[in-house]
């Protein structure tokens, strides 16, 4: 197991955008945002149950193209709108929290 975080979880949701109060999409993402610190205390709870000789840290330098691989992938899905702009934006500020010193943190974009 690598010591970086390699998941990434797409979902799609389809709704009927006039069944729902104004407003609805923006409180969901603030929810979500909310959610936060308890979904990364329950994975930080779960990563300390893996023995160590499963873990492998990357160089900084590994762990830097990771970082910019990944963000080109999101920024192009994101430019042909399979992602969403607002929640990629949520999802940056997250993992900005985990990971301040994250390059992208200080680019616009997300």
């Amino acid at each position: 197991m690598w010591n970086f975080p390699v998941l990434h979880v797409t979902a799609d949701l389809v709704l009927r955008s006039d069944k729902f109060p104004a407003g609805f999409g923006q409180k969901s993402r603030d929810w979500f945002v909310k959610q936060l610190p308890k979904s990364f205390a329950m994975i930080n709870r779960l990563e300390a149950q893996i023995p160590g000789k499963y873990k492998m840290n990357l160089s900084a330098e590994d762990k830097l193209k990771y970082q910019k691989m990944l963000r080109d992938g999101r920024m192009d899905l994101t430019k042909r709108g399979v992602y969403d702009a607002g929640m990629m934006s949520v999802l940056k500020k997250a993992r900005c929290s985990v990971d301040k010193a994250n390059f992208e943190c200080s680019m616009p974009g997300e």
